[in-house]
């Protein structure tokens, strides 16, 4: 993920002015192509997954556990991809419920089972899952290593970092979201939104759109 949008930003003739937005397993990936790369991205807006070493203080709670429950089923190769495509990927509906609470994303749910209706692309997507935390490595010390060298390096960029108090994704406190900009270059700033789930960016596009768009008008 962090040399794909490396890639992408060459791939496209990006220059050194190029802002890089990334949200969930985009965000992951930001924050490894921003560090790896800082000369090809001037600023960096990144919502809803924390820096690493934030993101691994939260993985071994209790309540991170109950919230990531689906990176271990996604593990049971044989049942999985059957229970969670029954009934038209009604799991996506209960676990998109679960992450943005109270949000009506009957709009939005059928693009997303588009994207996974091919058992290729299906897979591909679980696979994720299956790579970042297989279990019989997950944590253990050359794990760490090799997260922390794609993904955990402190960035230099200017960097938004959103969250949302109702993100049943992944819990961030007042503290944690006030550390971020500590991690990132001068600039930075941090918010915890009120009342927004994981996918803020459709829960309330023009408010979200409004941060991103100040942020980036800002020179301080």
């Amino acid at each position: 993920m962090v040399a794909d949008q490396n890639a992408l930003h060459e791939a496209l003739g990006g220059d050194g002015d190029a802002v890089l937005v990334a949200h969930d397993w985009g965000a992951v990936g930001a924050w490894g192509a921003a560090g790896k790369a800082p000369e090809r991205w001037q600023r960096c807006i990144v919502i809803n997954i924390p820096p690493f070493a934030i993101f691994g203080e939260n993985i071994p709670t209790y309540d991170q556990i109950k919230r990531s429950f689906y990176f271990w089923y996604f593990q049971m190769q044989h049942v999985a991809a059957e229970v969670i495509a029954a009934d038209d990927f009604a799991f996506i509906d209960r676990i998109w419920g679960d992450w943005s609470p109270g949000y009506d994303a009957s709009e939005d749910l059928p693009h997303v089972k588009d994207c996974i209706r091919d058992p290729a692309h299906f897979q591909a997507a679980l696979g994720y899952y299956r790579c970042q935390f297989d279990p019989t490595r997950f944590g253990l010390p050359e794990w760490v290593a090799e997260q922390a060298d794609a993904w955990g390096a402190e960035i230099t960029q200017p960097t938004l970092y959103l969250h949302g108090t109702q993100d049943g994704c992944h819990g961030m406190s007042q503290a944690q979201v006030d550390r971020v900009p500590s991690m990132c270059g001068p600039g930075s700033r941090s918010e915890l939104i009120e009342g927004v789930g994981h996918f803020m960016m459709v829960e309330r596009p023009t408010e979200i759109n409004k941060r991103i768009l100040g942020f980036l008008d800002s020179r301080t």
